[in-house]
């Protein structure tokens, strides 16, 4: 395997292009734990084994998740339970998922800065804060409370206290390089050197972020991590002034882009009326047009890396439960994803766009599966979520539409 590299908007694997046939795989971390810590390692391989069956050549991972356990919305156990201690049960899960990877030929974009979000806002910046000031995180329990948290968040970037503001960069750099220099157990590989790392992401989701914070993240990624590539995982949801100001940087190889048509008021999954699909499938092929562009007037690639559609809840818009029921079909789910792919295929032909990551492979897990002994539930929604919101299972229609669409990719690129 080769390291993935960028030249002008299109990704290469050596000389030959390379298109990201992607899925966003977040929880991989923990399934590949050993079974005494949450694991299952069994059902981590058949679904990387399905993934891979479906054409996929690229999953987006957790690389970093924060304590402590006992607050909400945490994936637990998590790789960093206090400020600067590590849980190498964790990390190693996270050695042997890397490794599994491998030898499926496939790339991974680890995020290091990415926590369960809500709405958007990542629950590690804020961890961060409390860590460092040692103050109460204002979860936003009911909607009054959401101008506290987003204002107390973003202090992780918008720190007005210099002191705290480079406590915070300096904690968040040194976990940087502990998973950067991390040597896998399993292969031997140190991280920083090893090609099946496609990409190191700054965040998840950094809203309104200033332009110096991802300059000065970004180089100190790419300085420890030079043969690696790096983005800044923003939305691309607020305008082209924050785009560029997440993707300017030398340091930055590639735009991201994530479009959400029902968290952003485009879509209502329990609206039966026709044109309800019809208006957030214009919606995101504005988007993806518009965003592709603005990647093409840097000169780099975009990827659209997170997008999904609720199950057809408008079958039975009374019954809340049917929204996530596995057994609901995705009829409205699989058009909005053909559509979106062939967009995405017309615009790959041009060298106008690098791929996508569906959000996300719930595989063999459901909505309705019990807890572990650490009260999770795997599936692609994360825990701050409702179960079976956004998951793709193993049994979906969606699949095949995923499918079919790597196929064409992958012949396409064969085709360059």
């Amino acid at each position: 395997m080769t390291f993935i590299t960028v030249k002008d908007t299109q990704f290469y694997q050596g000389h030959q292009p390379y298109f990201i046939r992607g899925a966003n795989y977040w929880q991989g971390i923990n399934l590949a734990a050993e079974s005494a810590h949450g694991g299952d390692r069994n059902r981590l391989h058949r679904e990387l084994d399905q993934l891979q069956e479906m054409g996929v050549n690229n999953v987006r991972i957790m690389a970093s998740s924060e304590g402590p356990d006992d607050q909400p919305y945490r994936m637990r156990p998590s790789l960093q339970p206090n400020l600067g201690e590590y849980n190498e049960n964790m990390f190693q899960g996270l050695d042997y998922l890397l490794d599994a990877v491998a030898k499926r030929n496939m790339t991974a974009v680890s995020k290091v800065q990415i926590q369960q979000e809500l709405n958007k806002l990542t629950y590690r910046f804020s961890q961060y804060i409390a860590w460092i000031t040692h103050k109460e995180i204002p979860y936003p329990v009911t909607q009054d409370k959401w101008d506290a948290f987003t204002d107390f968040t973003r202090t992780f970037y918008n720190n007005q206290d210099t002191v705290i503001q480079a406590q915070v960069n300096r904690h968040f750099k040194n976990h940087i390089r502990t998973v950067q220099t991390r040597r896998n157990t399993v292969n031997g590989k140190v991280y920083n050197q090893d090609p099946a790392i496609m990409s190191w992401q700054i965040a998840n989701e950094p809203q309104s972020a200033p332009k110096e914070w991802f300059n000065e993240i970004a180089y100190f990624i790419k300085q420890g991590s030079p043969h690696q590539l790096v983005s800044a995982g923003i939305e691309s949801k607020v305008d082209q002034t924050d785009f560029l100001n997440a993707h300017s940087a030398d340091a930055i190889d590639y735009c991201t882009c994530h479009c959400w048509v029902e968290n952003w008021k485009k879509y209502d999954a329990s609206d039966p009326d026709p044109n309800n699909l019809k208006l957030a499938q214009a919606y995101l092929h504005e988007f993806i047009n518009s965003r592709a562009q603005w990647a093409v007037d840097i000169n780099k690639p975009i990827v659209l890396e997170e997008f999904g559609m609720a199950r057809d809840a408008w079958r039975r818009p009374f019954d809340s439960a049917y929204k996530y029921d596995p057994s609901t079909p995705t009829s409205h789910k699989d058009q909005f994803y053909e559509g979106l792919y062939r967009q995405i295929e017309h615009l790959a032909s041009q060298f106008c766009h690098g791929g996508t990551n569906f959000w996300a492979y719930g595989g063999l897990g459901r909505s309705t599966d019990p807890p572990n002994g650490f009260g999770m539930v795997w599936l692609g929604d994360p825990p701050h979520e409702p179960k079976g919101w956004y998951s793709v299972y193993n049994a979906d229609s969606t699949v095949r539409i995923i499918k079919d669409h790597c196929s064409r990719m992958t012949d396409r690129q064969h085709q360059q």
